[in-house]
């Protein structure tokens, strides 16, 4: 009976052996780089890196040193506003770029109240707006790349981390990434789960630059636009529909007592911010309502719109694709607010 048993078990371990391989193997690799703390994340060509676990991690490495207290929040769009380029306005030779992928009024409400409580004095904000910021089309509580840091949405730390261990194993991601560590390059079949891009993050205060799309910009520009990179745009100006409500998110709050708590938070530090409603592709206008529910809260004098068909939203030239525009249309920008603050 005993020896039955012991083989029985024998038998087990042996046919489910490589369902153990690789679960040691996602230990091993830390295929999403969130098990441990890195110092960087020099590129994420053919990673699947969070966003906003990054952000949070170069925070906490560098903070103590560095003792951060200007701060830029946004999603990947807010990417193009550098921090050296900011700077220069506010006097600060260090400021964070604190942003997450496709990130919405949450997450930057669940940042500034974490950086509050590490005790920073929060002297500048540049808060970066945009189609998603109320009204997400991402899950945050699944996607691997949108989940909310668990230091800053209270989530359960073993909670977070199953998520993203279930992720291995799911839509052979598992064979995906042991194919990208051996052979160093993309195939289609990787898509949804890698992408053929070339992303990198700098050290400390943490830009993220598009550099693969510099690169093929720079080696020939015209191949680059004449790629089938954008769609024709509608002739008359579209206004989005309102979003900012007074319904109740994820974290019990409203959009409107989000806006107002992080009105709190500069107040407390005296803050001098400015928060921007980009200029994206799609030429659509923010609603009035919604421009106003903003300026409401954090007053008209610090709030500008730059959405709908302008000067920069027309030159095809300012994009990198339909999602993000470029640093110099950020520069554009950066000098505009900064020059009517001071008129």
């Amino acid at each position: 009976m005993k020896k039955d048993f012991i083989k029985l078990v024998k038998n087990i371990l042996l046919f489910t052996s490589p369902v153990w391989l690789l679960a040691i193997s996602y230990f091993v690799f830390d295929p999403f780089h969130v098990l441990r703390h890195y110092e960087a994340y020099p590129d994420n060509y053919l990673k699947s890196y969070n966003r906003n676990r990054i952000s949070t991690q170069i925070f906490l490495n560098n903070n103590e040193a560095q003792e951060y207290s200007s701060f830029v929040f946004g999603s990947s769009r807010s990417s193009v506003f550098y921090t050296n380029d900011w700077s220069k306005y506010i006097q600060d030779p260090t400021p964070y770029h604190f942003d997450a992928s496709n990130e919405d009024i949450t997450g930057i409400y669940q940042k500034l109240s974490f950086i509050n409580a590490q005790g920073n004095n929060i002297k500048n904000a540049l808060l970066i707006f945009d189609g998603e910021t109320f009204d997400p089309y991402v899950d945050h509580d699944e996607s691997i790349i949108h989940l909310r840091d668990w230091r800053l949405s209270g989530q359960n730390r073993f909670l977070y981390h199953l998520q993203f261990f279930k992720a291995f194993f799911k839509e052979q991601y598992f064979i995906k990434y042991f194919d990208t560590l051996l052979n160093k390059r993309y195939k289609a079949y990787m898509y949804g789960s890698f992408e053929n891009k070339h992303m990198i993050y700098t050290p400390v205060n943490n830009d993220f630059i598009f550099q693969g799309y510099i690169d093929q910009i720079k080696e020939d520009s015209i191949a680059y636009y004449n790629r089938d990179l954008f769609y024709t745009r509608n002739q008359e100006e579209v206004t989005l529909n309102a979003l900012i409500d007074s319904t109740q998110t994820e974290n019990g709050l409203s959009e409107i007592e989000m806006l107002e708590a992080i009105k709190g938070i500069f107040d407390k530090h005296e803050t001098s911010f400015k928060i921007v409603f980009g200029p994206n592709y799609d030429q659509k206008k923010v609603n009035q309502d919604d421009l106003l529910a903003v300026k409401t809260v954090f007053g008209s004098d610090n709030v500008y719109d730059f959405t709908g068909v302008n000067e920069l939203t027309e030159p095809l030239s300012n994009y990198y694709e339909i999602y993000h525009y470029k640093p110099v249309v950020a520069r554009k920008i950066l000098k505009q607010i900064y020059q009517e603050s001071d008129n």
